[in-house]
């Protein structure tokens, strides 16, 4: 099996992976689901909300693109080992009603079970009787949550939870967009179409599996999939995409 060279990037996404036992307790969607159906705020919910605060300049590059560690098991998994992409445009839908779904259950705990009570950073309290839990112990979930991301990615490509099921794309795309209508300089990436060679390398870079050639063609580089991640203007060899913090660039596309 041929494993792909490896750019300065993937040794973050390794070194996140090797991390996952430490950094599944500081950013954890379970603990974090867990903490909403407490009334406590777990320090999962904080650093997402940081996130969503650094995706108005960011964009997603701060938490999909380089911090993720579940991002980077998926994409170890699926693209550095197989090199397999995610590409299925109609199964890009379901993230968004998981987040609708995640939107419900957050207002309903909060309606109905009791506004915030209090801070809890690690754990919530009664998380292993909570309904739906079966009485299972976070120690078992969190490591059951990541052996099935890392799977999807292994047997749908590379990012799949992030493409097809995560709903925290969306609150950074959104949080992106919002960025946008503030008139907030944002990091974003241009292309110079006049040199691209069609040559499909940063089709073949992207982790997300984005026709980024078509994006370049198109002279949009906006996609709601984009995290960001820069392996697109690593791998092209006559340097067509670069990154830029261009405000104007974000306003224009974001009319698009």
């Amino acid at each position: 099996m041929k494993i792909q060279k490896l750019s300065k990037r993937t040794y973050l996404l390794v070194i996140l992976v090797l991390l996952l036992p430490v950094l599944f307790i500081i950013y954890s969607p379970v603990i974090m689901a867990v903490g909403v159906l407490n009334g406590m705020i777990t320090l999962s919910a904080i650093v997402f909300a940081v996130w969503f605060i650094s995706s108005f300049f960011l964009g997603r590059a701060a938490s999909c693109g380089y911090t993720c560690p579940y991002g980077a098991l998926q994409e170890i998994c699926g693209d550095k080992v197989l090199n397999k992409k995610a590409s299925k445009r109609k199964a890009d839908y379901m993230r968004y009603f998981i987040f609708l779904a995640f939107l419900t259950v957050a207002a309903y705990s909060i309606l109905n079970l009791g506004k915030i009570q209090g801070l809890d950073l690690f754990t919530s309290p009664g998380a292993s009787n909570l309904r739906g839990a079966g009485g299972l112990q976070l120690a078992v979930l969190i490591p059951l949550s990541i052996i099935i991301i890392g799977t999807l990615s292994l047997m749908f490509g590379s990012r799949a939870f992030c493409r097809y099921l995560c709903p925290q794309g969306v609150f950074l795309t959104i949080g992106a967009k919002l960025g946008n209508k503030l008139k907030i300089q944002r990091l974003n990436l241009t292309s110079n179409q006049k040199n691209c060679s069609k040559c499909d390398i940063c089709n073949k870079a992207c982790p997300m599996g984005i026709e980024v050639s078509q994006m370049v063609l198109a002279n949009s580089m906006e996609n709601a999939n984009c995290i960001l991640c820069g392996e697109c203007a690593e791998a092209c060899p006559r340097d067509v995409i670069n990154y830029s913090l261009d405000k104007e660039h974000n306003i224009k596309k974001s009319r698009r």
